[in-house]
C-alpha cells in the first residue's frame, strides 16, 4: 500500500516541477484562452450551472474542467496562474495513482518507474503546464479503466461502481467520448476474455448507476432549468467534429502516429519495442488495446489536433516503462544499450534546445532562408531584447550528459535511466522563458492590444479570425451584440449606428487595407506585432 510518505514526495515533486512560471506566459489562443474565458464568465454570472463563452451557451464543452477553473480564480484571482492551476494537480493524482497502479500490478519500483517515465516525456509533462482539459479527462478514463480491470479480476462491487463514477466524470468533462474511449477497448477486451470473464448483474448495475450519477448530473441539471436545446447542440458538435475538420484543423491518417513517436519521446521508443499483443488476460493487453483504438479513432476524426490522441500517453509509458523494467531486472546488456540510446538522445535535444535559442535572440535572420506567409513575417520583424536564459535548458541537459555519461562509465545504468527522464522534466520547466517569447511573437501584439481596455466597458471583435484573446484579456462585462440570440456579423457590428457602448476592431496588420475598404465606418488607431486596432469613427458614433 502507499503510505503518506510518497504522497508527500510525489506532491513535493508535483509542485517543484509545474508550479514555477505556472502564470508567467499569457495564455495561448484558442483552447487556452476558450477555456478561462468561461471561467471568468462563470465569475461574472454568478451562474455556474451552465458554460457560456461571450456571455451565449456554449456547448462544445460540459463544466467539470471549467468549475476547477472558476473555483481557482475565485481563490487567486482571475489569471493565467489560476487558469492553470487545476493541472497542476491533475500532476499530482496521475503520479500518485500511476505509481498505485503500478504496485497494484506489479510492485512498487515499476509504479515509481512508469511516472518518471510519464512526467519525463515531452507531452505528457507539457500538458501539466497548460490550462486546456485533458490532463484531467485523460486520468479520469484512466483510472476508469484501471478499476474497471479490477472489477473483470475480482467480480466485486466496488470496483465496478469505482470505474462507472470515474467514466462519469470523464463525461462532464469533455463529454461522451469519454464512454467511448473506455468502452470500446473494454467490450473488445471482454470478447477476447469471455470465458474467463463472469458476469454479475450486481456489479454491472453498479457501473451503470454510477456513470449515470456522475456523467449524466450536468445533462439533468439542464433538463431541470429547461435548457435541453444546450444538450441538442451539444450532441450534434460532437457529431460534427468526427465528420468534418473543425477550424482548419485537418491532417493526414498518419497524423497522430507521428505526434506521438516525436511528442512521447523519450517513453515512445522503449514503447514501440515492446508493442506486443499477447496473453490477453493482462493489463498490458488492455493497454495496447486502448492504445490501437485511441489512435485508430483520433486517425479517422476529420479534425486533428496534437491532444486529441492525449489518452495514448498513459499506455505508451506503461509499455516504455514494462520494457525498461525488464532490463532492470533481467537484461545488463539491454539496459546498457538503453541508457547508451537516451544519452544519444539527450545529445540531440541539447543541440535542438541551443539552436531553437539562438533563433528566439535572432528571429529575422531566418526570414533569409525561408519564405513565411505575410502574417509570420510581420511576427519575426518584431524587436525584443537577447536573453541569456533561452539557453537555460541546453546548459541544464548538457550539464546532465556530463552527469550521466560518468554514471555510464561506473555501469549504473539504472541511474542513467531515471535521470535521463528526469532531466527533460526539468529542461521543460526551464524552457519557461523560450515559451514566453515564443508567445510574443505570435500573439504578443494581439493581447497587448486587447489589455489596454480591461475591465472598460467597451466591446472589441476580431475580424476575419477567430480569436477568444479580445474577450479574456480585455475582460469584456457582457455579449457583444445579440440579434435573435445570434451573434452578429462584423458587417453589422462595423455599420451598426446606435451603439450603446464604444466599439473596437482588431485583425491581422497584413489585411489591414482589405478591412478598411470594406468598413469605412472604421479607421485604424495602432499596429502593433502583426496586428492592428481599429475604432469607429467619431462620426458615426
Amino acid at each position: 500500500m502507499l503510505n503518506a510518505k510518497i504522497y508527500i514526495y510525489v506532491f513535493i515533486i508535483s509542485m517543484g516541477l509545474f508550479l514555477p512560471f505556472l502564470g508567467m506566459v499569457n495564455l495561448f489562443d484558442w483552447d487556452e484562452v476558450n477555456f478561462a474565458e468561461c471561467a471568468r464568465e462563470m465569475l461574472c454570472r454568478g451562474d455556474y450551472s451552465q458554460v457560456m463563452i461571450d456571455y451565449i451557451p456554449f456547448w462544445e464543452k460540459p463544466p467539470l474542467f471549467i468549475w476547477m477553473q472558476a473555483i481557482s480564480m475565485k481563490l487567486f484571482g482571475i489569471s493565467n496562474f489560476a487558469a492553470r492551476l487545476p493541472n497542476v494537480f491533475a500532476a499530482f493524482f496521475t503520479f500518485s495513482f500511476i505509481i498505485y497502479m503500478g504496485e497494484k500490478l506489479q510492485n512498487r519500483s515499476f509504479g515509481i518507474l512508469w511516472a518518471v517515465v510519464f512526467c519525463g516525456s515531452f507531452l505528457p509533462n507539457i500538458y501539466f503546464h497548460s490550462g486546456i482539459i485533458d490532463p484531467w479527462f485523460n486520468l479520469f478514463i484512466m483510472s476508469g479503466i484501471y478499476f474497471g480491470y479490477q472489477a473483470f479480476k475480482t467480480n466485486t462491487i466496488v470496483p465496478y461502481a469505482l470505474s462507472g463514477g470515474l467514466i462519469g466524470l470523464s463525461i462532464i468533462t469533455k463529454g461522451p467520448v469519454g464512454l467511448v474511449l473506455f468502452g470500446t477497448p473494454a467490450l473488445f477486451f471482454l470478447i477476447f476474455n469471455r470465458k474467463e470473464f463472469n458476469w454479475s448483474p450486481l456489479g454491472l448495475g453498479a457501473f451503470f448507476t454510477s456513470l449515470m450519477i456522475t456523467g449524466g448530473s450536468w445533462f439533468l441539471l439542464l433538463i431541470l432549468q429547461g435548457e435541453k436545446h444546450v444538450i441538442y447542440d451539444f450532441i450534434h458538435y460532437q457529431i460534427r467534429l468526427f465528420n468534418t475538420e473543425d477550424a482548419g484543423h485537418g491532417g493526414p491518417f498518419y497524423y497522430h502516429i507521428i505526434v506521438l513517436f516525436i511528442g512521447c519521446f523519450p517513453a515512445s521508443f522503449f514503447a514501440f519495442r515492446n508493442l506486443k499483443l499477447k496473453n490477453k488476460y493482462s493489463f498490458q493487453f488492455l493497454m495496447m488495446l486502448t492504445l490501437l483504438f485511441t489512435l485508430f479513432l483520433f486517425s479517422i476524426v476529420q479534425t486533428k489536433i496534437i491532444h486529441y490522441s492525449s489518452l495514448c500517453y498513459f499506455p505508451l509509458t506503461y509499455l516504455a516503462a514494462k520494457h525498461l523494467s525488464k532490463e532492470l531486472i533481467n537484461s545488463k546488456e539491454g539496459l546498457k544499450k538503453s541508457a547508451r540510446i537516451l544519452i544519444i538522445s539527450l545529445v540531440l535535444y541539447s543541440i535542438i534546445l541551443l539552436c531553437f535559442a539562438w533563433v528566439l535572440n535572432h528571429p529575422s535572420s531566418i526570414l533569409k532562408y525561408i519564405n513565411p506567409d505575410r502574417f509570420t513575417k510581420d511576427t519575426l520583424n518584431q524587436v525584443f531584447e537577447s536573453s541569456l536564459l533561452f539557453y537555460l535548458p541546453a546548459f541544464l541537459v548538457s550539464f546532465s550528459f556530463i552527469v550521466l555519461v560518468y554514471c555510464y562509465k561506473k555501469k549504473k545504468y539504472d541511474l542513467v535511466i531515471y535521470t535521463s527522464f528526469l532531466t527533460v522534466a526539468v529542461s521543460i520547466l526551464s524552457a519557461s522563458f523560450m515559451v514566453e517569447r515564443v508567445e510574443q511573437y505570435t500573439q504578443g501584439g494581439h493581447v497587448s492590444l486587447c489589455k489596454e481596455f480591461e475591465n472598460q466597458n467597451v466591446i472589441i471583435h476580431p475580424i476575419g479570425f477567430k480569436s477568444f484573446v479580445p474577450l479574456y484579456f480585455g475582460k469584456q462585462q457582457d455579449a457583444i451584440i445579440k440579434h435573435d440570440g445570434t451573434l452578429l456579423e462584423e458587417y453589422f457590428l462595423a455599420n451598426q449606428d446606435h451603439l450603446s457602448l464604444p466599439i473596437y476592431f482588431t485583425s491581422k496588420s497584413y489585411k489591414k487595407e482589405e478591412i478598411l475598404d470594406l468598413y469605412p465606418k472604421i479607421e485604424l488607431l495602432k499596429e502593433q506585432g502583426g496586428f492592428a486596432l481599429y475604432k469607429r469613427k467619431k462620426e458615426f458614433n
